[in-house]
């Protein structure tokens, strides 16, 4: 489609105002109509506008002696653009009635759309002119400073609101911006800006926001961001829970440090290479050692446990590999070692940091070669065996020190898997106390239903140096101890729950304040406390973690029973 393009010199005397703009419209819409073309408008290098767009022509500023581009297409362009042109090197003033009409219909219909603008728009926006009479009061204004826009509209700004300071905009001609401002006692933020036609100042215009308002929608937007935040969290600890095999289902937790690490003993799970479990004592390190040859293709085969700091050093090696008749004094028989009875499972080693040089020599042995002789024999042992180890202690400070070799640290440290502490994934104390409440509940043949707020408050507090074990153990205490349906503040440890024992006052005085008693004193008092509150040397035993016999002849020794 061509385009027909001409320029003519703009000659109304009094430039494009709104009323010849509306003029030009009214005329540019009938042209059209009649030739079906397209009229537009240019001034210098700009962009065209629709000649029918009354705002976007009143736009151009357009002043006498401008010059001006018109174009035109569609089926008669050249047509329009000759009458349309003529139209602009002439005279603007309406001719008749009816075509003022027709020029204040159109200044009506753009008044009115502004009208709707300006309160659909959420900012409160007031206009003045030079005298800082109100023009333009818009709904947001109205329901921001509780001024009704009857009131406001032609009344002068400093008597309805003053100390917006208006008047230093419309003197100066500078803009203020994200100004603090009380509009009728209501905190806003807002912008005072000049308006400047033709380089003179025809009034000025306040764009504000309640602040109320905005705290309100930042709070929604935190708070939005953080539901999203947790549902991408919840949805990615979904994801990798549901990656884990079902051999780790009796791991409880699901923060995101546990995951990562059952994750990679999940991987581990997969192949057959050795595994070095980390983590404090409590852990559960041997339970993510079950999990990892549970969910292997070794799962079949037996899982052998070998707790090294239990067995003396003398006898670990024949334990571990075991011995022949007459090895020693007191070998009257041959017997199987642990990695005999490992062969086609895996060998869980815990506590390897407890190991002697001697034996982690024979152990590197057993990784490089997957072989060794009986104590006191001479055939070689072949096995298949699948090495687990773990520690709570610090191996490479040992290596350090030469307490434990480096090349067995290197042979072991294949897969490390790091457990966290339980103070590192508090978040999961509420799923293990339920957990420990539900299943001992049973095994202690009692009901107890729940764990109250407070008491769970207090578990969440503690920093649980014995981690998870140390947990089960207090709840198996409270369980114990209490006579109801729930476990409560009052049935925890005074150092968990931070209260005193209501009956203290029977224990010996240990502050700082009294004689020091003999520890005899103190053990007596403790027995008679327990057997007072059990009434059974096995409940009392229980408490105290130590056998009822030992408790039996205690409560004999001291003359309790």
């Amino acid at each position: 489609m061509s385009v027909h393009k001409k320029e003519v010199l703009f000659k109304n005397k009094k430039g494009l105002h709104i009323r010849a703009a509306a003029m030009l419209v009214q005329k540019a819409y009938e042209m059209q109509k009649e030739l079906d073309a397209n009229l537009y408008v240019r001034k210098h290098k700009g962009h065209e506008v629709p000649a029918t767009a009354l705002m976007a022509l009143y736009s151009l500023h357009i002043k006498p002696g401008d010059k001006i581009t018109v174009l035109a297409t569609g089926a008669d362009a050249g047509t329009a653009l000759e009458r349309f042109s003529r139209l602009l090197e002439g005279d603007l003033t309406p001719k008749d009635l009816d075509e003022n009409d027709k020029i204040d219909s159109i200044l009506e219909e753009n008044a009115l759309t502004s009208d709707v603008i300006f309160d659909s728009i959420t900012d409160g926006l007031i206009v003045v002119d030079t005298d800082s009479t109100v023009t333009v009061f818009n709904r947001a204004a109205e329901e921001i400073t509780g001024v009704p826009r009857a009131l406001a509209v032609g009344k002068n700004l400093n008597f309805i609101l003053p100390g917006t300071g208006i008047d230093r905009i419309l003197d100066g001609g500078k803009g203020e911006y994200e100004r603090k401002k009380v509009f009728n006692g209501r905190p806003v933020i807002a912008d005072l800006v000049p308006i400047i036609i033709d380089k003179k100042i025809i009034g000025g215009a306040i764009i504000f926001q309640d602040v109320s308002r905005m705290e309100r929608l930042l709070r929604e937007m935190k708070d939005f961001n953080e539901a999203v935040a947790r549902a991408e969290y919840l949805e990615e600890e979904l994801m990798r829970s549901k990656k884990l095999d079902r051999a780790f289902d009796e791991i409880v937790g699901r923060s995101g440090k546990l995951l990562d690490a059952l994750a990679i003993a999940s991987k581990a799970a997969a192949t057959t290479s050795t595994v070095l479990i980390r983590g404090e004592s409590g852990t559960g390190k041997e339970l993510v050692a079950r999990a990892i040859h549970c969910a292997s293709k070794r799962k079949d085969g037996p899982f052998i446990r070998v707790n090294c700091p239990a067995i003396p050093q003398t006898l670990l090696e024949s334990e571990l590999f075991g011995h022949e008749k007459g090895a020693f004094t007191g070998a009257l028989y041959q017997k199987i070692g642990k990695f005999e009875l490992a062969d086609g499972g895996t060998i869980f080693l815990d506590e390897i940091g407890e190991m002697g040089k001697d034996m982690q020599t024979k152990l590197l042995r057993v990784l490089q070669e997957k072989e060794f002789e009986r104590v006191g024999g001479n055939q070689t042992i072949k096995v298949d065996v699948r090495i687990i180890a773990a520690t709570n202690r610090n191996l490479e400070e040992m290596i350090k020190k030469g307490e434990f070799r480096e090349d067995l640290y290197y042979r072991l440290n294949v897969v490390p898997i790091f457990l966290p502490s339980l103070r590192e994934r508090k978040e999961d104390i509420p799923l293990l106390a339920e957990h420990f409440r539900e299943k001992l509940s049973k095994a202690l043949g009692k009901n107890v239903t729940t764990i109250t707020p407070r008491a769970m408050r207090c578990l969440m507090s503690y920093d649980w140096p014995g981690n998870v074990r140390e947990l089960e153990n207090i709840i198996e205490r409270a369980i114990n101890l209490t006579d109801d349906v729930e476990i409560d503040i009052d049935d925890l440890p005074s150092y968990i729950s931070g209260q005193e024992s209501s009956d203290s006052g029977h224990l010996i005085n240990l502050s700082g304040d009294g004689e020091i008693a003999p520890l005899e004193e103190y053990e007596k008092e403790i027995i008679r406390k327990a057997l007072k509150k059990y009434r059974s040397f096995n409940a009392a035993a229980k408490v105290l973690g130590i056998t009822h016999k030992t408790v039996a002849a205690k409560a004999r020794k001291y003359g309790l029973i």
